[in-house]
C-alpha cells in the first residue's frame, strides 16, 4: 500500500450474536477522485482494543487485494 494514503475506519458495526464486526474501510490516495470504499468482516470479541481493531479492519481490506493503491 502507498504510504501517503489515509485510512478512514466508517460505518463500523457490532454484531454481538455473531462476534463481529461490519465495516466499511476508505482509503484515500493522490489521484483517486473520492475514497476507495472497501466493506469488511471482522470476527472479534467485543472487548478488542480500537487501535487493534482498526489495524486488524485495515489488513482484512488489503488482503482483499486493496493493497496495490
Amino acid at each position: 500500500m502507498h504510504h501517503a494514503a489515509a485510512i478512514h475506519i466508517a460505518r463500523l458495526f457490532y454484531d454481538a450474536a455473531c462476534r463481529r464486526f461490519d465495516a466499511v474501510v476508505e482509503f484515500f490516495a493522490p489521484g483517486l477522485p473520492e475514497p476507495l470504499r472497501v466493506p469488511v468482516v471482522f470476527h472479534a470479541p467485543p472487548d478488542l482494543s480500537y487501535r487493534d481493531l482498526t489495524r486488524a479492519l485495515t489488513r482484512e481490506a488489503q488482503r482483499r487485494g486493496i493493497g496495490g493503491v
